[in-house]
């Protein structure tokens, strides 16, 4: 039988009973235990860690409702990456190819609504068809014909960008397409909808609204952490990450597993390009460019393996918001492109790290043999 997700694996396995038998331990295996419970709450602590900088630094103007819901807004496309590929990372899978298939999708979906002034409810659901098949692409590479994911996401990575390169002539493509009196096409108004604030559920409780693009983040990350942990899917999604011999020889279908994983990653993605298009008001051949890395981070500083097996959506949502907020913050403060892209690569190492207590046991065992005071 397969198990799902113990508590154990998303919650701080420390308590107040854990304490006499940490006592008794020998140093080694303390810090080993106190590691390990910190890497679990990691998330928690980033993102404690990022509001107090942002409110010691910039106090009201980063605490300001616009303010948050802007840097909100603009992460949500990239928040919504990262839960498709934190499906992938517990099946012990990588997806690369993330941000080439919002930018693909981005632009389809422009160019269907300029040239074809097809209707957003159509555009939408035919972006996400065009992402399962891509994405099913990826999967069936992987698993059926063996190639490694990190190969695989990366070749397609660079087809899917050729192709909206082809597509778009290199030239971008606006969504605001206006008619002779001035005003915007019914169906143009209606694909802006989907990046700009506007009627909804919070309208006249958070003032103006809640941009769409929060709102389908949110809603996203709530039902695919109840498929994660709720259904047999989601059981055997962490089965196959954590052992797939195991899984195998407990019946799971390894395959159509890891191929479903990476079909809906792809599905989501196109789910994401037209609100990225909407939210920027154009399909920039360019977009999405390190939105891969982004994704990835989110997932690794909430708490996911890259080995697979072990994380959550709740971790990988709150990993979201701390990019989110870490960019908010570095922006409001003037700090440059290049230092932002350096210090979010060493929040991601430092992430990984703590995930791997062992590494640092080790590696505090080795600078204490190397200065260990020789006998003579």
């Amino acid at each position: 039988m397969i198990s799902g997700p113990t508590e154990g694996q998303h919650a701080p396995p420390t308590g107040g009973d854990d304490l006499p038998s940490l006592v008794e331990q020998p140093p080694r295996e303390r810090w080993l235990r106190v590691l390990t419970a910190l890497g679990s709450v990691q998330g928690y602590i980033g993102l404690i860690l990022v509001l107090a900088v942002g409110i010691a630094t910039k106090g009201t103007v980063f605490l300001s409702q616009g303010n948050l819901t802007n840097a909100v807004g603009a992460f949500a496309s990239r928040g919504i990456l990262a839960i498709g590929e934190t499906l992938v990372i517990l099946a012990a899978g990588i997806d690369l190819s993330v941000g080439s298939m919002l930018a693909l999708a981005s632009m389809t979906s422009a160019m269907l609504l300029a040239e074809a002034d097809m209707s957003p409810l159509l555009i939408l659901p035919l972006c996400m068809l065009v992402g399962a098949a891509m994405g099913f692409v990826n999967g069936a590479g992987t698993t059926w014909l063996r190639i490694q994911p990190f190969v695989m996401t990366l070749a397609t990575l660079s087809i899917f960008r050729g192709i909206d390169r082809q597509m778009s002539n290199n030239v971008s493509v606006g969504t605001e397409i206006v008619q002779d009196n001035g005003e915007l096409t019914p169906h143009s108004e209606q694909f802006q909808l989907f990046g700009t604030p506007g009627r909804n559920l919070f309208e006249g409780v958070l003032g103006a609204g809640v941009y769409y693009p929060v709102l389908a983040f949110v809603v996203t990350a709530a039902v695919f952490h109840v498929i994660l942990t709720k259904t047999k899917f989601g059981r055997h999604i962490y089965a196959v990450g954590g052992n797939e011999t195991a899984a195998r020889l407990s019946g799971v279908n390894v395959a159509a597993v890891r191929i479903a994983v990476f079909t809906l990653c792809g599905m989501l993605a196109d789910f994401a390009g037209p609100i990225d298009a909407a939210y920027s008001s154009q399909a920039d051949p360019q977009a999405g460019q390190m939105y891969e890395l982004d994704a990835i981070a989110a997932a690794v500083i909430g708490g996911a393996a890259l080995k697979g097996g072990r994380g959550s959506m709740i971790g990988t949502f709150v990993g979201a918001l701390i990019l989110t907020l870490l960019d908010n913050v570095l922006g409001l403060n003037a700090v440059s492109d290049n230092m932002q892209l350096i210090i979010k690569g060493c929040i991601v190492v430092l992430a990984v790290v703590l995930q791997r207590p062992d590494l640092i046991s080790s590696a505090t065992a080795t600078v204490r043999r190397l200065f260990r005071p020789r006998a003579s």
